[in-house]
């Protein structure tokens, strides 16, 4: 199980002949996924959101992942502030996101010059 992974959590534990297996659930997704699955690049083993979320990155960016058919998988972000979406978070999104703390951090220096 990837423990990195604040989307991935453990759904059931089953009895399989002489011995006890897991099924995951990738929150994200909302899809349910077997051990053997979490070692495959199109599930867990290949997915950049736990990367990019562990990052730190942006309060607005959200990620999303769609598994459409069992073997494939689409993942995507978007921005709540521009309400814009984007196959990854580039430099763009996070000079946004910094323009945008600034203007905030501007603007609320300014109010309070103006109670004082």
């Amino acid at each position: 199980m990837n423990k990195s992974c604040r989307y991935l959590v453990k759904f059931k534990s089953y009895k399989a002949l002489d011995s006890v297996a897991n099924i995951y659930k990738c929150v994200l997704a909302d899809a349910l996924l077997t051990i053997n699955d979490l070692k495959q690049n199109w599930a867990c083993n290949g997915c950049i959101v736990p990367q990019i979320m562990n990052d730190k990155p942006c309060k607005y960016l959200v990620p999303h992942k769609l598994f459409s058919i069992r073997g494939s998988s689409y993942t995507w972000f978007s921005c709540k502030l521009l309400n814009i979406v984007m196959k990854l978070p580039a430099d763009f999104c996070h000079s946004n996101c910094v323009l945008f703390e600034q203007n905030r951090s501007i603007m609320e220096n300014n109010e309070g010059e103006r109670k004082a």
